[in-house]
């Protein structure tokens, strides 16, 4: 038993083919039509966000009071030569003293001997 098939090109073809065919672009062409008329344009991206980072050659910031040797005021420095003539300060930190006032301890020779002074330059103490 031979089945019933149109060859190809045959006018029975075309004729289930061709309105096949253009009904399938026929809907193509209205869901392109629907797109664009339903399309709304994307939002305008976000703001980028640039963050502003200390060069790398930058010392890490102190969290402990620590200072920089150049941030010592003058006074307390002057009394600090005063004191210990043959000595340089290796570290110094800004507290806040007993009494509310500013002292800052200065380091020398080892993390172990410090020296504190006011922020007037008045010696507090020895360690």
């Amino acid at each position: 038993m031979s089945k019933d098939r149109a060859r190809p090109f045959s006018r029975k073809h075309r004729k289930y083919w061709i309105p096949v065919t253009g009904g399938m672009l026929l809907i193509g062409v209205m869901n392109v039509g629907i797109g664009f008329c339903a399309y709304e344009s994307p939002p305008p991206p976000p703001e980028q966000i640039i963050p502003v980072l200390p060069p790398r050659t930058a010392p890490p910031p102190s969290t402990d009071g620590s200072i920089g040797l150049g941030a010592i005021p003058a006074v307390v420095m002057r009394a600090f030569n005063l004191a210990y003539p043959r000595h340089a300060p290796s570290a110094a930190k800004k507290l806040n003293g007993p009494d509310g006032t500013t002292v800052y301890e200065i380091s020398f020779t080892s993390p172990a001997t410090t020296v504190v002074y006011r922020e007037d330059g008045t010696f507090v103490s020895q360690r």
